[in-house]
């Protein structure tokens, strides 16, 4: 984990720099003790202090954790995703069934559903 806790204090001091954020006021959610044992000592931050930084930080835990965003996709893609998402179960599917005869008919490969429960 220590390079890991190395590159997760890096990612937050970026974060709190490029957004103008007082280091002070993180510390108010993770003493810089703690910090210094993520970086140094390897110890590990619970999913609980995660989150609290993510949220000061205004980014994902996933952010945090790997330095990408689960957001980084097109225009298109988040509207194909909002839309899919208010569909029911069986259309849902159906989508997902049209996009497999798609990606068959051009050779692109295979998706899997974990909503193939109809």
């Amino acid at each position: 984990m220590a390079i890991l806790g190395t590159e997760l204090v890096a990612r937050i001091g970026r974060e709190i720099d490029g957004k103008g954020l007082k280091r002070i006021d993180l510390y108010k959610i993770v003493p810089s003790g703690t910090l210094s044992n993520w970086k140094n000592r390897g110890r590990e931050p619970s999913a609980y202090t995660l989150h609290k930084v993510a949220v000061f930080l205004g980014v994902s835990v996933d952010y945090l954790l790997t330095g990408k965003n689960a957001d980084d996709l097109s225009e298109d893609e988040r509207n194909l995703l909002t839309g899919f998402r208010v569909l029911d179960n069986r259309d849902q599917n159906e989508i997902l069934g049209i996009v497999q005869l798609k990606l068959n008919n051009t050779k692109k490969g295979d998706i899997s559903s974990s909503s193939e429960t109809a």
